[in-house]
């Protein structure tokens, strides 16, 4: 049975490589580990009719990850971000370039297709998850339209504590994925690098600094118009039908609901109040406190954690 899938999953390749120069859209989708990804892009695949690419960065889609030269942990190695362009190897860009022609080899990209006719089709939605630093690099290079969603770190938190994956978020070591010796101080991967070794202290320092320091920097490729934002709690509020406004010509959405493969179980029958507030009840106060100071800190202008000022005269924060 192994080899069988093994055989589907070579045919796959083969066929996506020679439809490869019939492609005429393809869309990117970028965003942090359980920030909606998956289910973002199966809403474009339906409303596109296109064939998707799953996380072509992940281990899984035996991707290599060159700067890695010391014992990384399974999980380290799954939340590996390059820092910059600088960062990005000649694998990197070949396996890029070669995934946004719609070529890749995550056996979650079979399970995606519903359709075996959508290897053939001419639209293509190719998902990552650890672009949030290069979104700039990967835009000029090359010149497809990425939309990057965020999600509060705090509910991605929740959502982490609770996933079945063979690796787990607090068995991640910052220092196993990142030496200062191996970057030039001054330049941004360096003080990136030094930033989330300075929080390499607990599962929840961890996620929020990632977070932070990820999305800061993927909101500065949105301010200059390289990537389009989308917020999860906006299209699991007002549905998927906001993607309209993007203005993206390949995104026409019809209002629909559906939950992600990937989505915890038990949470798809969810309401909507309790998709986007029951993080509250499953963080202790501590957790959610140091997410809060974290992201405050590194994104102040995050758009979740706003500084209030108090009658009393301290500062106090209000959770969005």
């Amino acid at each position: 049975m192994r080899g069988f899938g093994r055989l589907k999953l070579t045919s796959i390749g083969l066929m996506d490589y020679v439809s490869s120069p019939n492609l005429r859209n393809t869309l990117l989708v970028n965003g942090f580990w359980r920030s909606g990804t998956t289910w973002l892009q199966q809403t474009l695949v339906d409303a596109m009719d296109a064939k998707s690419l799953f996380e072509p960065f992940s281990p899984a889609a035996g991707h290599q990850w060159d700067q890695l030269g010391r014992p990384v942990s399974e999980a380290s190695r799954n939340v590996y971000m390059p820092l910059s362009d600088n960062c990005l190897t000649p694998r990197d860009r070949i396996k890029l370039h070669l995934a946004l022609r719609g070529v890749g080899t995550h056996g979650y990209t079979h399970f995606l297709r519903h359709s075996g006719n959508r290897a053939w089709s001419r639209a293509l939605v190719v998902k990552f998850t650890q672009l949030g630093f290069v979104l700039d690099e990967v835009a000029d290079t090359h010149h497809v339209p990425i939309i990057h969603i965020r999600r509060n770190p705090a509910a991605i938190y929740a959502s982490f504590k609770e996933t079945d994956w063979s690796w787990r978020f607090e068995d991640v070591r910052f220092k196993q994925t990142y030496s200062l010796q191996d970057f030039t101080k001054g330049t941004a991967e360096y003080e990136r690098a030094d930033t989330l070794l300075r929080f390499d202290k607990s599962p929840v320092h961890r996620l929020a600094a990632l977070w932070s320091l990820s999305e800061r920097a993927a909101q500065q490729s949105i301010i200059s118009g390289k990537a389009h934002l989308v917020r999860y709690e906006d299209i699991v509020g007002q549905g998927p039908g906001i993607l309209n406004r993007l203005n993206i010509s390949s995104v026409n959405i019809a209002s629909n609901d559906t939950a992600s493969p990937v989505t915890n179980s038990g949470r798809e029958t969810l309401t909507v109040t309790e998709r986007l507030n029951d993080w509250k009840k499953r963080l202790t106060r501590s957790e959610i406190d140091c997410i809060k100071s974290v992201s405050k800190d590194l994104f102040p202008d995050n758009g979740y954690f706003q500084a209030l000022p108090s009658p009393l005269g301290e500062d106090r924060s209000k959770i969005g």
